[in-house]
């Protein structure tokens, strides 16, 4: 077989046996996922998030069209790495809502540090979190829980935008400035620190 990523099996060196040799596959099935990230990252954020739906037991309704990865972290407003290894600026889905699971209007894309740092946490939890946090990282928390509060409040008018008639026409007017104005104010925040 063609060895397109350059790699050597330990038995059958540069001329893979993907068929026949586990090694070979799982190397060629490795390079070959590095590069699908690294080409369409949000393939893989989908892909990842289906299979922990199922796992979790979770609902899925996502479409590619419900998952835009920003140049930065809505939360920190650090530059998001695709396709890299996975690092603390790697993106990942975020479940704003943990209970409803990955469905629309519930997913955010944000960097993997302000994931890990979320984890399942409500926005109660978020403050008491910041408040109680040693000073070092005490930012980081009051961070999320900004973010938190920022998405809860965009929930809500998409909430009401979806009543429907005139009273949810001009809601959905409302969500589509919000969601604009949370983007620009975070990425904004990032030119400041700099």
């Amino acid at each position: 077989m063609k060895n397109q990523f350059e790699l050597n099996c330990p038995i059958h060196g540069a001329q893979l046996k993907r068929a026949k040799c586990r090694r070979c596959n799982a190397l060629y099935m490795s390079a070959y996922m590095r590069q699908r990230r690294r080409r369409d990252p949000v393939a893989a954020l989908l892909e990842r998030a289906r299979e922990r739906a199922a796992r979790l037991g979770l609902p899925f309704n996502l479409r590619r069209s419900d998952v835009v990865v920003p140049p930065v972290c809505p939360v920190f407003g650090m530059p998001l790495a695709a396709g890299s290894q996975r690092s603390s600026g790697s993106p990942s889905l975020d479940r704003i809502r943990p209970a409803l699971g990955y469905v629309r209007g519930n997913v955010r894309v944000i960097s993997d540090r302000a994931n890990r740092l979320k984890g399942a946490c409500t926005q109660e939890q978020a403050r008491e979190r910041a408040q109680s946090a040693l000073p070092p990282r005490r930012p980081d928390l009051e961070k999320i829980a900004a973010y938190i509060e920022r998405e809860e409040l965009l929930a809500e008018v998409r909430r009401k935008a979806a009543q429907g008639g005139r009273a949810g026409a001009e809601w959905e007017k409302v969500a589509v400035f919000l969601d604009k104005a949370f983007v620009a104010a975070d990425w904004m925040r990032k030119d400041q620190r700099t």
